[in-house]
């Protein structure tokens, strides 16, 4: 970030004079810049600055969308399973009393290596099921926080939005005449500002009702 003051003083040599830069040539210097930088008071352009980082940290550093969750579809697939896992144990309950009644040692014994195969498979679909409620209750955790992210996201966008609505008004309304060239180039600036913030504080709100609908 460049360092700029908003009063520029410089020795005069010949004069022995002071000389300051005026607000027309704050005006100029801010219509050449970008973002912060096209702020030409020196309070604003600050506070804008130092929103940067935040917007930075809460809307593109720290994950605050939930499109790569599902806890839903995981809750089919245990429903799925449990569905299975249900046959199963009427198919090892079924075996059970064939071998209870049996007189057939043979039999019993091939029923014995059925039934315990049958209950290999109920173990290990059991396994998957705990598994996926586990990650259920992961996933809900997961859009909390992303979701308290967001908020904060768009909290952080909002207040530099805010900045640039002011600096808008501000320099509309600006009195000084060799300054009010500048005065349209720098509102389109603004305005660019604010939609680009408003267009991503709608993308995150629509971010923030997924996490909330997978709570």
């Amino acid at each position: 970030m460049r360092a700029r003051t908003k009063i520029v003083i410089t020795l005069a040599l010949l004069s022995g004079g002071i000389v300051m830069a005026s607000v027309a040539d704050d005006f100029k210097d801010a219509s050449g810049r970008s973002g912060c930088d096209s702020i030409p008071y020196s309070s604003d352009r600050g506070s804008c600055s130092s929103g940067g980082p935040e917007v930075e940290t809460w809307c593109k550093t720290k994950k605050w969308n939930c499109d790569d969750l599902d806890p839903s579809g995981i809750q089919r697939n245990i429903d799925n399973v449990n569905g299975k896992i249900s046959d199963l144990q009427k198919e090892k309950s079924s075996m059970e009393s064939e071998r209870n009644s049996s007189s057939d040692e043979s039999k019993r014994k091939d029923l014995e290596n059925k039934i315990a195969d049958k209950k290999k498979q109920i173990e290990d679909l059991q396994a998957k099921v705990d598994g996926w409620k586990k990650q259920i209750d992961t996933e809900k955790g997961w859009a909390r926080d992303r979701q308290d992210i967001g908020e904060r996201c768009v909290k952080e966008r909002v207040n530099v939005q805010k900045i640039f609505a002011g600096v808008k008004s501000r320099v509309q309304n600006e009195s000084d005449p060799e300054a009010k060239q500048y005065v349209s180039k720098l509102g389109d600036k603004y305005i660019a500002e604010e939609k680009g913030h408003q267009e991503a504080i709608d993308v995150t709100n629509r971010g923030i009702d997924k996490c909330k609908g997978l709570r």
